[in-house]
C-alpha cells in the first residue's frame, strides 16, 4: 500500500498597496519602523518563516510577501494587526500553500496527510 503524501501547511501573505494610495504623512518613520518591529517580533516568535519587500514587476501595487507558519485565518489576523496595514499603506491578501514534507523544503514539520495516489 502506498503511503499518504505528507505536505507542510504555510499560509502566504502578499501586501499590496490600496488604491488610492494614502498621501505622506508625518507618522510614516514611525509606522515603518512598527511595521518592521512587528514582523520581526513574528518571525523572533516562529510564526514567520521568511518575509521582505518585493520588487515590483507584473503588478505596481505589490509591495511585500510574507510566508507564515500558520493556518490561512490566522496569517490574516496577524496580517491585519500590522502596524502598516491599520495605517492603510497595505491591503493583506491571504492564501493557503501546501508544500511536499519530502524532499524538506522548509524543516521537517509534517502539517497535512493526504491519501497517496
Amino acid at each position: 500500500m502506498d503511503r499518504p503524501r505528507r505536505f507542510q501547511q504555510l499560509s502566504i501573505v502578499r501586501l499590496r498597496a490600496p488604491e488610492p494610495q494614502p498621501p505622506d504623512g508625518p507618522d510614516d518613520d514611525r509606522i515603518q519602523q512598527e511595521h518592521l518591529a512587528y514582523l520581526r517580533g513574528l518571525q523572533d516568535r516562529g510564526l514567520i518563516l521568511v518575509n521582505g519587500p518585493v520588487r515590483r514587476a507584473d503588478d505596481q501595487r505589490f509591495r511585500g510577501m510574507t510566508i507564515y507558519a500558520v493556518p490561512v485565518d490566522e496569517a490574516r489576523r496577524l496580517a491585519l494587526d500590522d502596524p502598516a496595514v491599520r495605517a492603510g499603506w497595505f491591503e493583506p491578501h491571504v492564501d493557503g500553500w501546501l508544500i511536499p514534507a519530502e524532499p524538506v523544503a522548509l524543516g521537517t514539520r509534517v502539517d497535512v496527510e493526504l491519501p497517496a495516489e
